[in-house]
């Protein structure tokens, strides 16, 4: 599988598994004019369902806080029709916990901006943006031992037999099955969530001690162009360096796996570019252009992308094998 992008905390803060992944990122696409900027989605997910934030947009050198949007009228339609109109919790926060995705269905809003905003009032809308099949396990997540047959240390090249060594080097994959047809694509995000002393390894007993980590996580993008195992069936690393377990610890690996269409696939692709430019002779950032337009003039448009995904969490436990 290849490893299309990479988006690292550095670039991109992701405080929990709720957090958009269009979150926060700015560009000067539209000449720092202040239109809307709109960061949200319908999920899959109890007790989360639909979510938009929505703001005045920012040119791309900007660091202040965008301003938020107030008093709009959101309305979400499925498959055309009115489903929902959001409720606004907070300052530029509007929510519909009750409304979930449904795979195979298309979803779009509709967002009139009351009076008081410059150019971003007035009515905006969302294109269609339709929920693929998540892909399911072939077998669960399993880790793997880095030259795990020639025990050879990955970082070093020198061999090295694990019931003598302290710590030892794990990834985790899986088999999966991608659904029949072109145009799926995913986004999966992986983080450490506890780390649990545990002399005696999996047996037990195991001393209390949850710590919660923050390790940085990272965000991967594919689509099925890249799946070199075959149309459907194939291995996935799920991102990240090799993990490092010590003999008297246990470390569980969480991921979140959302998918995503083929238009929302090109966007977090240019925005993944556009964040990893950089140097003396890069190109220059491209236009970092959604699915949100004003509806009096579709050659007017807003920044961010409302999507439509179907989300599943999966977990493995890394220990070591002495």
């Amino acid at each position: 599988m290849k490893n299309l992008a990479l988006f690292s905390l550095l670039a991109l803060v992701f405080i929990s598994c709720e957090t958009d992944v269009t979150d926060k990122v700015k560009t000067d696409a539209y000449d720092g004019a202040s239109l809307i900027s709109v960061s949200g989605a319908v999920t899959d997910l109890t007790g989360k369902g639909t979510y938009l934030d929505l703001a005045i947009s920012s040119p791309y050198l900007e660091t202040s806080e965008a301003a938020s949007i107030s008093g709009a009228i959101i309305e979400i339609y499925e498959n055309d029709i009115l489903v929902s109109t959001l409720n606004e919790v907070a300052p530029g926060r509007y929510e519909d916990s009750t409304l979930q995705a449904v795979v195979g269905n298309g979803y779009r809003l509709l967002i009139d901006v009351p009076s008081g905003y410059g150019n971003a009032t007035g009515l905006w809308e969302s294109t269609t943006d339709v929920v693929n099949a998540p892909f399911t396990f072939l077998s669960p997540m399993f880790p793997i031992m880095e030259d795990d047959s020639s025990w050879i240390d990955f970082r070093t090249g020198d061999s090295v037999y694990y019931a003598d060594a302290d710590s030892c080097y794990y990834s985790p994959y899986a088999l999966w099955n991608d659904p029949i047809g072109k145009g799926n694509a995913y986004w999966i995000k992986n983080y450490w969530t506890t780390k649990i002393y545990a002399p005696n390894g999996l047996m037990g007993p195991f001393t209390p001690e949850l710590t919660e980590k923050s390790l940085n996580s990272s965000i991967n993008i594919f689509n099925d162009d890249q799946f070199i195992e075959g149309t459907q069936v194939s291995r996935f690393n799920f991102i990240g360096p090799p993990y490092t377990v010590f003999r008297d610890t246990l470390i569980s690996l969480a991921y979140e796996t959302r998918t995503i269409s083929a238009g929302m696939y090109d966007y977090l692709t240019i925005m993944a570019n556009n964040i990893g430019g950089g140097g003396l002779f890069s190109v220059p950032f491209s236009p970092q252009i959604g699915n949100i337009r004003r509806q009096d003039d579709t050659t007017v448009f807003g920044l961010g992308y409302f999507y439509a995904t179907s989300v599943r969490f999966d977990s493995v436990t890394l220990f070591h094998p002495f």
